[in-house]
């Protein structure tokens, strides 16, 4: 049975999770962090929509915690140091469920910790966002989980979406997650490395058909590698997603953009470098993709040498 919850990430979408998580049962959810953010994290608390709560934080095996779900809300650059932040944290019968916009982590996470059993996860249409480190949303959207294939779900996927739901989650369990997590990826590589690039917020993607083109030609070459890599992506599904995204609240920005602006880390090679990597191995040409990534790549170095 799912009692514990813990989250690892404590960014807008990780801070809102748990803001709805421990108004529900704050005895059973745990923030998961070591070192100077722990401390952190136990002084400060978290400021959501603000208002700022303590949750507890699990950094140390000694406390004799353990976790029945562990939800990773962190960017995938800092997937390296988190599974080393973790395995001592965790036992085997954790389960792990990655909810990072790429789709490298749930593999990355089965071969570190090969006797957990570890979901495919995905947070859609949600609004958080961060300013600061306050964090701000007036909609959590919905979190989609479980394994691949969930036509027959396992007990375990259900226990974790009966618990997600007690702890007031929008949670759904889709029969085909790696479909899922490839057209939440579609729609980030498509808008964010867009938006980055052209410097704009949502509201232009439907006024500028240019920033349309630009995205369908992103996400084209995402449907060719899907097609190689036996994923069920279609151009109904790109259509579908440049439609959403059209109809996205005109003042959001990209999470990436916001990360960006902010000067903070972004997930291009995540994004645009994995599309690369994957139309190498299928011999595949993606050269929209290759050239943003050069171009958001360059605009990064400039920046710094500029502050230099």
């Amino acid at each position: 049975m799912i009692k514990t919850v813990g989250i690892l990430g404590a960014g807008s979408v990780g801070s809102a999770l748990m803001y709805e998580m421990y108004k529900r049962d704050p005895e059973n959810v745990y923030l998961l962090a070591r070192g100077e953010r722990a401390e952190r994290l136990i002084t400060k608390g978290i400021s959501v929509n603000n208002d700022v709560i303590f949750p507890k934080v699990y950094s140390d095996p000694s406390q004799g915690i353990h976790i029945d779900l562990l939800i990773l809300a962190a960017k995938t650059y800092s997937m390296d140091s988190v599974v080393e932040d973790i395995r001592s944290l965790i036992d085997k019968d954790t389960i792990l469920l990655p909810i990072e916009n790429g789709i490298t982590t749930s593999t990355l996470l089965s071969g570190e910790f090969p006797e957990n059993r570890v979901f495919l996860g995905v947070v859609l249409r949600t609004d958080a966002h961060r300013q600061s480190r306050r964090v701000y949303y007036t909609t959590l959207g919905e979190m989609q989980i479980g394994y691949a294939d969930n036509r027959d779900p396992k007990p375990e996927v259900t226990e974790a979406y009966e618990r997600l739901k007690e702890l007031g989650i929008n949670v759904k369990v889709y029969d085909d997650m790696r479909k899922a997590k490839w057209r939440k990826w579609m729609l980030n590589t498509g808008a964010s490395q867009t938006a980055v690039e052209v410097q704009a917020e949502c509201g232009f993607f439907g006024q500028v058909e240019e920033v349309r083109v630009l995205m369908r030609m992103l996400m084209d070459e995402i449907l060719e590698v899907a097609w190689a890599e036996g994923v069920d992506l279609t151009e109904k599904d790109r259509d579908e997603i440049i439609e959403m995204l059209i109809n996205f609240p005109p003042d959001k920005k990209m999470s990436m953009l916001q990360d960006y602006e902010a000067g903070r880390p972004i997930e291009i090679d995540e994004y645009a470098g994995e599309v690369v990597r994957l139309g190498k191995k299928h011999g595949i040409p993606t050269p929209a993709n290759e050239i943003l990534y050069l171009a958001i790549i360059a605009r990064q170095k400039i920046a710094e040498l500029r502050k230099g």
